[in-house]
């Protein structure tokens, strides 16, 4: 039976915890799940446990949140005997001599048709570049980064209008289902290889709170993909009169004004090509309202400057 076939999960935020889920559900055998350990978050620095822990906590699955992969790890995970180990976001490297363990080896679930978007923000590259399309890949586990074969792939066009959040839950419920799909060819040993193609490499590395300001010197389109990259959290910002002021939600117009500019009293904004228009704003410190509710208790001037 392959759902007698032992498996250890590794995952972290919520893409992970939701595969988890699959599987539990679907009865697979979960002999252990490793997470990062609880990290100090938000205002309170209150320890939170992630979303994977949540999860193998509700299902009294054996839990583990080692900080490393070191020897100790290691020698847990020769105890559990595992036939498969499926990783899902977990952020932690895994050694070579880790990999090795599994009879049918280690397994990861990457958002992006790999080798495009190697790393850790697959998704947010992807809109910041207007790619038409991603996708998922499942491959087998090698010591470099994303680097492996391929086992499995299948592609998400991405709709001209979406924005992060809803493009991560689009390729989770691929994920899900991609991974549900390919573990029997895993374990009957049915699967074909495919190597990556290395002239196709682009890495998708981490944002920074600073790679997050928006650049109205670009062209309109680009900063819209900007916008939904990194939108609606933890969102898109710019700085007027000293505040740091968050677009989560923005539309193209094609009007043409100045650069980096307030545009009108409905406060359009100036870019290269075109300009844009907030849909959902938030100020610093306050909640996120749509345009209107924000235009209420906000002075400005056209003509004023932004990032000035």
């Amino acid at each position: 039976m392959m759902t007698n076939k032992k498996i250890i999960f590794m995952g972290t935020p919520f893409i992970a915890a939701q595969h988890l889920n699959i599987l539990v559900k679907k009865n697979f055998n979960i002999v252990g799940v490793f997470t990062q350990p609880p990290r100090k978050k938000n205002r309170g620095m209150i320890a939170q446990e992630s979303e994977v822990h949540k999860v193998a906590i509700k299902n009294n699955l054996e839990l583990f949140h080692p900080t490393s992969i070191n020897e100790d790890v290691i020698n847990k995970i020769k105890y559990l005997k595992p036939d498969l180990i499926i990783v899902v976001a977990y952020g932690i490297i895994l050694p070579l001599d880790f990999l090795n363990i599994p009879k049918y080896g280690c397994i990861n679930i990457h958002v992006s048709l790999l080798p495009r978007w190697r790393g850790a923000a697959p998704i947010e590259h992807s809109l910041l570049e207007g790619d038409l399309k991603t996708g998922i890949s499942i491959i087998k586990i090698s010591p470099k980064l994303d680097a492996g074969d391929i086992l499995a792939q299948e592609i998400l066009p991405i709709d001209e209008g979406i924005y992060s959040d809803e493009l991560t839950l689009a390729l989770t419920n691929l994920g899900k289902e991609l991974m549900i799909k390919v573990l029997p060819d895993i374990f009957e040993k049915n699967i074909t290889l495919t190597k990556q193609d290395h002239n196709k490499i682009t890495y998708a590395k981490k944002f920074t709170t600073e790679d997050r300001k928006i650049n109205f010197h670009n062209p309109a389109d680009k900063v819209i993909n900007h916008i939904r990259a990194h939108g609606p959290k933890p969102g898109s910002w710019f700085i007027y009169k000293g505040e740091r002021i968050k677009i989560l939600k923005a539309k193209k117009i094609y009007e043409q004004g100045e650069q980096s500019t307030i545009l009108s009293k409905n406060f359009l904004l100036g870019c290269s090509e075109g300009s844009i228009l907030p849909i959902s704003i938030q100020r610093e410190g306050k909640k996120a309202v749509i345009l209107d509710d924000f235009l209420r208790g906000f002075s400005f001037f056209i003509g004023d400057k932004l990032n000035a």
